[in-house]
This record gives structure tokens, sequence and C-alpha cells, in this order.
């Protein structure tokens, strides 16, 4: 057998293998990573998702939490994965916007180590000061900062809120100091003691504080003013510009999965799209639905890994 005709049907077969994959799949278990802790509505979010697909697709989908390094870890373990469908990764902001603009030399490429799948839910990043700080307002606080020494605390060197406050910082023009934390709860109980003048986290992890004002709400981060907060302004709204931050997740598989089982976990994530029981349940972790598709996504991603980059550039934010 010469070798053209060697390579023809080893290609011939490894098509077939496949097409017979994707017109069987799925038969057995799915695996999702999530690449943080569980708790929060990251890790809330992903498993209504995974209870949808399992419901759908008939077949489990087990949550396997992989946290580490800003979402890198199991980002890094997915992208390595084999591209069948049976392993997926929860995507989000940090982990395929954020770091890989911050780190390129991330053994993963957010835009071809992944075949993205849909957009999922999204939330703006909340800018909260101290219930005793004397503004009433992101404008007063501004005003302050530019005759004190103000800090704000973020969940850590690197993370979205450090880069978003040393974005903050720019358009204001002034200069608060970062307290980083390993998290932004551990940010947050400082706030809540005084130790630090601002935080900058999402809807769902200072809606219990807002509620009690416990804080004070400045400005969300959003296009436009946040449904759950629609008497805040957003920051653009205050200091101009085009100020606009959201943290989001997703769904992404390993590149090189077969078209054909893309297509079934498409169809299975569009369907959950428009189960309004589940939009409601995710509404209720504190994010907002979003209605999404593959090729939406991937514009996202490409779009979000250019903004960071560029104001990674712009800001030049200390990271260890």
């Amino acid at each position: 057998m010469n070798i053209v005709l060697s390579v023809t049907l080893a290609a011939m077969a490894c098509v077939a293998t496949q097409s017979a994959l994707a017109q069987s799949y799925p038969v057995r278990t799915i695996t999702l990573v999530v690449p943080f802790a569980p708790g929060g509505p990251t890790d809330s979010s992903a498993r209504l998702i995974g209870r949808s697909l399992s419901t759908r697709l008939k077949q489990p989908v087990v949550i396997e939490n992989r946290p580490g390094a800003g979402g890198t870890t199991g980002s890094a373990y997915v992208a390595r994965a084999k591209a069948d469908g049976y392993t997926l990764l929860w995507a989000s902001t940090s982990s395929v916007g954020v770091a890989p603009a911050l780190y390129p030399k991330l053994s993963y490429s957010p835009l071809t180590s992944f075949s993205p799948l849909a957009m999922i839910a999204r939330s703006p990043i909340v800018l909260t000061a101290r219930g005793n700080i004397k503004a009433e307002s992101l404008k007063e606080f501004i005003d302050l900062a530019k005759t004190q020494q103000l800090s704000y605390g973020s969940a850590g060197n690197g993370s979205i809120t450090h880069l978003v406050a040393e974005w903050f910082n720019d358009e204001a023009k002034i200069n608060t100091m970062h307290v980083p934390y390993k998290g932004g709860a551990p940010a947050l109980n400082d706030l809540l003691g005084g130790q630090v003048d601002m935080t900058l986290e999402t809807i769902p992890t200072v809606s219990s504080f807002i509620k009690t004002n416990r804080v004070k709400v400045l400005a969300t981060t959003g296009k436009t003013r946040a449904p759950q907060l629609p008497n805040v302004p957003t920051v653009r709204e205050v200091i101009g510009g085009d100020f606009e931050a959201y943290s989001w997740v997703g769904l992404v598989a390993p590149a090189g999965t077969p078209a054909d089982v893309l297509k079934v976990l498409s169809d299975a994530l569009q369907a959950s799209e428009n189960d309004s029981a589940l939009q409601r349940e995710i509404e209720a972790t504190g994010l907002d639905p979003v209605k999404s598709s593959p090729e939406a996504f991937k514009r996202d991603i490409e779009a979000e890994l250019a903004k960071w980059t560029r104001l990674v550039k712009k800001v030049n934010p200390v990271v260890e």
C-alpha cells in the first residue's frame, strides 16, 4: 500500500470515528470544570446549567472544582483535556479575559484553546464604600480622594477587581491605594470593619450588605444601570468615557471538539436559555441571564481579551 493511500485511509478513519462519536454523544458522564472554589454565584450558576444539561442530554453532568491562580489552573486542565465533549469549562472573565492579558505566557490561549458555546450570565462590578465614609456619591468619593489618601481592597493582584479599580483611578484622576486580599470575601470583611475605604465586587456578593445599609453603594460598571440597583448610577454616567466592565460566565469545550458534538451541546444550551424557570433561578443568584450563541460568544471573548490587554498596558498594574 503506498504512503498516500495509507494517509488517506487514516484520515477517513479519523473522520468516521469522530462522526460515530458525535452521533452517539453523549453516552456517559460529562465533567463541567469550575476553575474556582465551591460557593458563590460562579459555582452556583455552573451547577444550575449542569443540572439543565443533564436533563436535556440524559446523562449525568458532574461539577468538578479546580481552583487556583485566578481560574487558570482549571482552565489549563480543560485546554489539555481530550476534545470529545466530556470535559467542559465554566469560563469566566478572570480566566479567559483578564489572566491571558496579564500573563501572555499561559499554557492556553482563550482564542485557540477552546471552542466557545455560549455566554450564560453576567454582572457588573459594584463600587462600594465603607459605611462611615464622608461621601454619599461617587463624585463626593472622587473629591475626597483628591484631598486625602483613600484605599481600596481587591480580590488579589491581577484580579478583575484590581484592574477595574486601577482603570477607575486612571479615568477619575485619583490615586487610591491598592490593598490586595486572597479573595473578595476578606476584602469585603475589611471594608465592613473600616480597614479599607472601598471595594469592588459583583452584585451577588454585596447585595445583602447593601440591603442592610452596611456599605455605601457608589456606582456600577455596566453600560447601563443594573436592574437590581436602578437608582445607582454607572461609573460612565459620573466620569464620562466608555467605562464598562462585567464579570461573566459561559461554557466552552476544548478546541478540536467535533462540530456535531458542539451542536448537541449548543442546542441544549439554547433550550436552557429559553427555559424561563431556569432563567429565574439564575437571576436569583444575582446574575443577569444572557442570550448567546457560539458565534456571539466567540466575538465576546475576542473583544474581552482585546479590552483587558489594552487596559493592562494602560494602567500597568503591579502583579505577582
